[in-house]
């Protein structure tokens, strides 16, 4: 729930400014898809907006306990470290990113098939 709040987040401070033409001609999305892998020994789930991105700075931060971009009062810096470490620790598994600026972002999930 936290990628996908996030992604909400960034979608929305992408929209400000622009006008409702603009933000209908390109449309916000957040895209979710589900698969395993081809050895079928992961289930991989990819979560993806079409958003802004993130720099390369940013992107190296992002699982860090406390980091965030968010103004005072709106974000705690812990979503995305408590994802991770839910998705590596607890599950075995693993998060990644793929930010690209200007070209959105991708979370993939990675979780062993038992």
């Amino acid at each position: 729930m936290n990628i996908i709040a996030n992604a909400i987040d960034a979608l929305d401070a992408a929209s400000v400014g622009k006008t409702f033409t603009e933000i209908q001609a390109n449309p916000q999305l957040i895209t979710i898809c589900t698969e395993v892998s081809g050895d079928r020994q992961m289930a991989l789930i990819r979560i993806r907006d079409n958003g802004p991105g993130m720099s390369e700075e940013v992107r190296s931060h992002i699982f860090e306990h406390l980091f965030t971009r968010k103004e005072v009062g709106q974000g705690t810096g812990l979503g995305l470290a408590i994802a991770r470490q839910i998705v590596e620790e607890k599950h075995g598994g693993k998060l990644s990113c793929i930010s690209p600026p200007e070209r959105g972002t991708e979370f993939v999930i990675e979780i062993l098939i038992d």
